[in-house]
């Protein structure tokens, strides 16, 4: 494990504390990024263990991140296995320059957004004269449009798997299944998943295929499309 992300496994641990059971506080080394998680508090909120991957987002931004950055990125959607949403800030680790780790802080917000529903299920009904109908909708509509927000998805088990969640993730957001796709809506997901840089891990097209119900060789090419199409 590299000194610099060995370092923070205290502060990890205080935090879990400091900011109570409904935050994940998860310590990652890239230096294996199938099984980066090294210290985790609070692991319920997204159902991660030590040993889980490090995410797309993660691999992708460690790449890109410019080094006359402060290395923090703060108040972005991500996404557990089971599509609940999480409010998400990271702090990447350098050593000699080079991003070596990711210390990541995961609200779930579900204490919140309950008591925001049932305002604004209140003030809807009152409003439109109770429809129940209308109130159902409209929080779906409202829950779907912040799940779709979601940026990074956080896998509990290998990189492959991860690359399969965050295809059914955006599957789910989309509400269709991969049979129900044309192929604007396969380039849709691969357009999406490239922006995540899910394609940064090994192995990630022939998983995306499977999930698509299509050839490697047609990942491929919607791939390429979608990066000359910018």
């Amino acid at each position: 494990m590299n000194e610099k992300v060995e370092a923070l496994i205290p502060i990890v641990d205080f935090l879990g504390v400091a900011l109570g059971s409904s935050t994940e506080v998860v310590l990652h080394d890239l230096s294996e990024p199938e099984h980066s998680v090294v210290r985790i508090a609070n692991g319920h909120v997204s159902g991660r263990t030590v040993g889980a991957p490090s995410t797309a987002f993660s691999l992708k931004m460690a790449e890109q991140l410019d080094p006359a950055s402060d290395g923090i990125v703060t108040d972005y959607i991500s996404t557990t296995v089971d599509g609940r949403p999480l409010q998400s800030s990271s702090y990447f680790v350098r050593d000699d320059g080079k991003v070596v780790g990711v210390l990541c802080v995961n609200i779930d917000p579900q204490p919140f957004r309950s008591l925001e529903d049932s305002i604004k299920v209140f003030m809807e009904a009152y409003r439109r004269g109770g429809s129940e109908e209308y109130k159902d909708t409209n929080l779906e509509a409202v829950r779907s449009a912040y799940r779709a927000s979601s940026i990074e998805t956080l896998s509990v088990g290998g990189a492959e798997t991860g690359v399969a969640e965050q295809v059914r993730s955006l599957l789910g957001a989309f509400g269709k299944t991969a049979s129900e796709l044309d192929q604007a809506g396969r380039m849709d997901v691969v357009r999406r998943l490239d922006a995540a840089g899910t394609f940064l891990i090994k192995g990630a097209a022939a998983h995306v295929a499977t999930e698509l119900g299509v050839s490697v060789p047609s990942v491929y090419r919607y791939l390429q499309r979608v990066r000359r199409e910018g």
